[in-house]
């Protein structure tokens, strides 16, 4: 039963975190584009402010689209990184065009769409671990050691240039979900995905998937939910700051700001 559990803990831990940070993250779009609109009292302004403080997380959004559709032959058109008012009034903040013929198929379509979660989370670990050293603070957390927590926590703000990178994990973290049309092959890539293990249970070889998959995926998503909880908490963070610069200028200027 305990290990039968700890094979499926990552999952869980993905599907409780998505959520939160799915929240979290819409919060802190409305709220900086908000706060932008106090700051400047334009609503052009106030894209082009909330556009280059997700610049970082913007570029590799859009670099990871074009990267994994050159590298999968799927030829690509212009690249924008440039804020457009979209005609619903949401912010698209860029763009990559490439072509959909009818050689590109849902498999290929549903990993161009997804190469900015990929990039996004990949840059995420790597930061954390190698200019954070979060792994002391996790040993820690592990362990139950108050000392060996705090001493972790001080290596993490003694780092080097820890606000720039600490800023550079909010914008990659704020620009990496995928967008309503890079989801858009996903429900077909999913359906064939579910398909086929349907197909590995009714021939009874189930066994051999959770011997050769669910143990690689099952890693694959542990290191997901270890980068969606990291996530979380630099945003519980940022929309504290958010918050209370929103609340000064709201104050200062005698404006209210009410969000859908």
């Amino acid at each position: 039963m305990a290990a039968s559990f700890a094979m499926y803990a990552p999952f869980i831990w993905v599907a409780v975190t998505l959520p939160l940070l799915l929240v979290s993250q819409r919060w802190i779009h409305q709220h900086l584009h908000g706060t932008a609109y106090l700051l400047t009292g334009n609503q052009r302004w106030a894209v082009v402010l909330y556009a280059i403080i997700l610049f970082p997380g913007v570029l590799l959004h859009e670099l990871s689209h074009w990267l994994a559709a050159r590298l999968m032959g799927v030829r690509t058109g212009r690249i924008s990184l440039l804020p457009r008012i979209q005609k619903d009034n949401s912010i698209q903040l860029g763009y990559v065009e490439y072509y959909r013929t009818a050689g590109l198929g849902s498999t290929r379509e549903s990993l161009i769409g997804a190469a900015p979660l990929i990039t996004g989370t990949a840059v995420i670990l790597l930061i954390s671990f190698h200019i954070f050293t979060i792994a002391d603070l996790l040993l820690a957390l592990q362990i139950g050691d108050l000392d060996a927590l705090l001493i972790a926590l001080r290596q993490i703000i003694a780092a080097n240039d820890f606000l720039v990178w600490l800023y550079l994990l909010f914008a990659i973290s704020n620009a990496m979900m995928p967008s309503a049309s890079d989801r858009r092959a996903w429900p077909t890539f999913l359906a064939i995905v579910a398909g086929l293990i349907a197909l590995v249970y009714l021939v009874g070889l189930e066994e051999w998937l959770h011997r050769g998959l669910v143990g690689p995926v099952a890693a694959l998503f542990g290191y997901l939910g270890l980068a969606f909880s990291l996530t979380l908490i630099i945003n519980l963070f940022f929309i504290s700051l958010i918050a209370v610069v929103e609340l000064a200028l709201s104050r200062l200027k005698g404006i209210s700001l009410f969000y859908e």
